[in-house]
């Protein structure tokens, strides 16, 4: 019986060692807060310009059509994805299947839960093997994104986004 109040962490015990959770707490996660705000300004303030691409900071004119447009690098697949189709609505119907694609790949909760589980019961992991193919045509359509548009990247960049098309549904489905 005297035991019982150790057991539970204490609970009854007065102690002046104790360390009171709500103000050292809440002071704690406030001042790593307020880090965390100043850094995201500070980012915001002056640190856009230097990790941009020098493309972007040409002045603009209206009258000539560049070349190459340069997004930043996390739009590059989906960038690659609208310049390899020749329709603008072809182009924006692949877009949107890539982007509702991606939307209900990050809906697959138990996606882990079944590549683990088919793991440990299978020799070869099936679910891996297209989730590394879906990875890599990612990887491709950003580097095809980066590229100057030309014949043989326009074709490099329609396959790719066949391939991860396929198998973000082939992802989704099994």
């Amino acid at each position: 019986m005297f035991l019982m109040p150790a057991l539970y962490g204490g609970y009854g015990i007065d102690s002046a060692l104790k360390v009171a959770f709500y103000p050292h707490m809440l002071m704690t996660d406030a001042k790593c807060l307020s880090y965390l705000i100043g850094l995201i300004f500070l980012q915001t303030a002056f640190g856009l310009i230097e990790l941009s691409h020098p493309d972007n900071s040409i002045p603009v004119n209206r009258f000539v059509t560049p070349l190459h447009i340069v997004p930043e690098w996390y739009f590059l697949a989906y960038y690659a994805v609208l310049k390899v189709i020749p329709s603008k609505t072809g182009g924006l119907l692949v877009f949107m299947s890539s982007l509702i694609n991606l939307a209900l790949l990050s809906e697959i909760r138990a996606l882990n839960t079944r590549m683990l589980i088919r793991q440990h019961f299978m020799t070869r992991n099936v679910v891996s093997g297209w989730v590394i193919i879906w990875v890599y045509s990612m990887i491709f359509l950003i580097i095809i994104g980066s590229a100057i548009p030309q014949a043989t990247y326009i074709l490099y960049g329609r396959l790719a986004t066949i391939v991860y098309l396929t198998t973000g549904l082939v992802l989704c489905l099994y």
